[in-house]
C-alpha cells in the first residue's frame, strides 16, 4: 500500500506544475500595465465623483437623443455635485486647527492625548470632520486612516477636542503635515486644510530591561573599567579647585567655599573604560532591490530595538558607549543625557539606500557587537576592518531553527545571540542575554 500512495501523490504533482505554468503567463499579461499614460483618468473613477460626471454626461446624451425628460436627471446630478463640492470647500475656508501632543518624548506603544484645537469662524455648525495624515505609516497607494473624527463643531466656536494616540512604531510624529478633512454632505469631494503642529512628539524604540552584562575574559572590569588618579566624575574624592563654568552644582565644596569667599569645587576619580561599539549592520536588512522600506521593516525595526537595549545596558553599567548606524555615529557621554540624545537619534533615523554602508573598523581596542544577519555573518567574522573583540547578534526572519541553535553553541565563531522575528524578540533577548552573562561569570 505504501508504494501506491507515493506513486499517486507523484502522478498527482505533475497535472498542478503544469497547470501552473501555463497561468503564470497568463497573471503577468494581466496585471500588465498596457496604458500608462491612461492612470491619471483611471484615478478619477476611483472617487465618488467621477461616477458622478459620467452618470450626467449619459443623462445628457440620453436627453439629447432619445428622451429630452431626462434633462431633469441630469439637472439633479449636477446639483448634487456642485452641492457636494462647494459645501466641502466653504466649510474648509472659514476653518484653522492645530494640533499638539502631551508630552515631548515617548517609547512605542505608549498611550499618549492629544489635543485637537479647532476654530470654526463660520455661523453655522460644521459636520463630518476628520484629523488625517502623518499619524499613521502607509504604503504610497493606500488610502488616508484618520486618527480621530469629529461629529460636529458649533459656529462661531473654538473648539477642543482630546483624543488618546497609541504610536505603533519609532519616528517623529506627525510623519507629515496632517489635515483636517470633510466629505460632508454626500462624501463625493473631500476638501482638506492643513493643521498647524504647535509640538511635535519623538517616539523612541521599544527597548528591552536587562539586569547585567558579560564579562570578558572572566574580568568585568574588561568593560567597566578600573579607577585612576585623574579629574573625572567617578570614584573617591582627590582634591579641590576653584569653580569653572559648567561644574555641576552638587560637586560644590561648601566649607571651602565659605572659607574663600569663592565658589571651590571637588575632582573625583575617572573610570578608564573600555569602548563598547553598538552597530546595525544596515546593508544586512537591505532589500533584494537595495532599497530600504520605511520603518516598518521588521528586520531593520527589530536590529534597532535590540541594539538599543544593548546599548542602554553598557551604558547603564559606565561603560564608554559609541553607537553606529547608517549615517549616525554617536559616543554616548555619561549621565541619561547620553542615553536620551542615542534615542532621540533613534527615532528620527531613516534607513534610506545611500546610507547602506560596507562593514568598517572600529579600532584595535573597542568591543564590537555588531547586530546583522546570517547571511553577512562570515563577512564579519573574517575581520573586514574590524581589529577589537567582536561580538555578533543575528536577527533573521527565515525561521532556521536549526542555524540558530548552531549559532547558539557556537562562541568561538563570535557569535553571541541569535534571534528569530517570528517570535517575540524581547523574550528572545531577555533569555538569551541572562544566560550569556551567567556563562560568562560561570567561568
Amino acid at each position: 500500500m505504501k508504494p501506491r500512495g507515493v506513486s499517486f501523490r507523484i502522478a498527482n504533482r505533475f497535472p498542478f506544475r503544469r497547470a501552473r505554468g501555463v497561468l503564470a503567463p497568463l497573471v503577468a499579461i494581466g496585471n500588465h500595465d498596457f496604458c500608462p499614460w491612461a492612470n491619471r483618468y483611471v484615478y478619477w473613477l476611483k472617487q465618488p465623483i467621477g461616477w458622478f460626471v459620467v452618470a450626467a454626461a449619459a443623462a445628457a446624451l440620453t436627453a439629447v437623443f432619445l428622451e429630452p425628460q431626462v434633462w431633469t436627471i441630469f439637472g439633479s446630478l449636477v446639483a448634487v455635485m456642485v452641492l457636494g463640492v462647494v459645501w466641502p470647500w466653504v466649510a474648509m475656508r472659514g476653518t484653522t486647527a492645530e494640533i499638539a501632543f502631551d508630552c515631548r518624548r515617548c517609547r512605542e506603544g505608549d498611550r499618549r492625548q492629544v489635543r485637537l484645537i479647532v476654530h470654526n469662524r463660520w455661523p453655522w455648525p460644521l459636520w463630518g470632520l476628520a484629523a488625517e495624515n502623518g499619524f499613521f505609516l502607509r504604503p504610497a497607494d493606500e488610502e488616508n486612516r484618520p486618527v480621530a473624527a469629529l461629529a460636529r463643531v458649533p459656529g462661531w466656536s473654538r473648539s477642543e477636542f482630546v483624543f488618546e494616540f497609541r504610536p505603533d512604531a519609532r519616528g517623529v510624529y506627525p510623519h507629515e503635515m496632517p489635515e483636517l478633512a470633510t466629505g460632508f454632505p454626500f462624501g463625493i469631494w473631500r476638501a482638506a486644510k492643513t493643521i498647524s503642529v504647535e509640538r511635535e512628539l519623538l517616539v523612541w524604540p521599544r527597548t528591552t530591561t536587562l539586569t547585567a552584562i558579560p564579562s570578558l575574559g572572566g574580568d568585568i572590569a574588561d568593560v567597566i573599567g578600573m579607577l585612576f588618579d585623574r579629574p573625572g566624575h567617578e570614584g573617591d574624592v582627590i582634591g579641590v579647585r576653584p569653580f569653572r563654568h559648567g561644574d555641576r552644582l552638587r560637586s560644590i565644596h561648601w566649607a571651602q567655599t565659605a572659607r574663600r569667599d569663592a565658589l571651590i569645587v571637588t575632582e573625583r576619580q575617572a573610570a578608564a573604560r573600555r569602548l563598547v561599539v553598538v552597530a546595525v549592520d544596515v546593508a544586512a536588512f537591505a532589500n533584494s532591490g537595495s532599497r530600504i522600506k520605511p520603518p516598518t521593516h521588521e528586520s531593520l525595526e527589530t536590529a534597532i530595538r535590540v541594539a538599543a537595549s544593548i546599548a542602554r545596558e553598557f551604558h547603564a553599567h559606565h561603560a564608554q558607549v559609541r553607537f553606529v548606524i547608517g549615517d549616525v555615529d554617536l559616543l554616548l557621554s555619561p549621565g541619561a543625557d547620553g542615553l536620551h540624545r542615542l534615542l532621540d537619534a533613534l527615532a528620527r533615523f531613516r534607513a534610506e539606500p545611500e546610507l547602506i554602508r560596507p562593514p568598517l573598523g572600529f579600532g584595535r581596542q573597542a568591543l564590537a557587537v555588531v547586530l546583522t544577519n546570517s547571511q553577512r555573518r562570515s563577512e564579519w567574522e573574517h575581520g573586514v576592518g574590524t581589529r577589537g573583540a567582536l561580538r555578533l547578534v543575528l536577527i533573521d526572519d527565515e525561521g532556521d531553527s536549526r542555524n540558530r541553535t548552531h549559532s547558539w553553541h557556537s562562541r568561538r565563531h563570535n557569535v553571541w545571540i541569535s534571534i528569530d522575528t517570528d517570535a517575540d524578540p524581547a523574550q528572545q533577548l531577555r533569555h538569551q542575554w541572562e544566560r550569556l552573562c551567567h556563562d560568562s561569570l560561570a567561568k
